[in-house]
């Protein structure tokens, strides 16, 4: 009998993992909170994507980035409330690692900075910490955007 977790993805097909891999979303995600466990997966070596798949959804699988990749300056504030399901004790040095959700808008990537996902790499926990206000936009493109020529004028 076998220790790993096998699963069916539609987008990555037949999956296998260790169960230890397995992330826990208490709260699960925006709009998918009945998924509770994911696992993340490169996208391909050496590429800062990756994807974060649900162990019980074949539909769903998320495109993820670590923000530090396209946007060093974003330092979103998540609440102590957002970060409870974490359960992060004050007497021990924590792993937080941060991940967007990547989305195309008008055929390019973008990434949603207003809902980070926020891990607690030690722990296995995830949970996404959606920003109050307008700070951060939930389409903040990952690459220039390709300028239209100007037109000329002629004298």
């Amino acid at each position: 009998m076998s220790d790993k977790l096998v699963f069916t993805n539609r987008r990555l097909g037949q999956i296998e993992v260790d169960p230890d891999t397995l992330l826990h979303f208490p709260a699960g995600m925006l709009g998918f909170s009945e998924l509770k466990r994911f696992v993340l997966l490169p996208h391909r070596p050496g590429n800062p994507f990756y994807w974060l798949v649900p162990v019980h959804s074949a539909d769903v699988a998320f495109v993820v980035v670590n923000p530090e990749h396209f946007f060093p300056e974003y330092l979103p504030k998540p609440t102590n409330d957002q970060l409870a399901p974490l359960n992060l004790s004050d007497d021990r040095e924590h792993n937080l690692g941060m991940m967007v959700v990547i989305s195309f808008h008008d055929g390019l990537p973008t990434a949603n900075l207003r809902a980070p996902i926020i891990l607690d790499l030690a722990n296995r926990r995830g949970v996404q910490a959606v920003q109050i206000g307008n700070e951060f936009p939930t389409r903040a493109a990952l690459v220039a955007q390709p300028q239209a020529p100007a037109a000329s004028s002629a004298e």
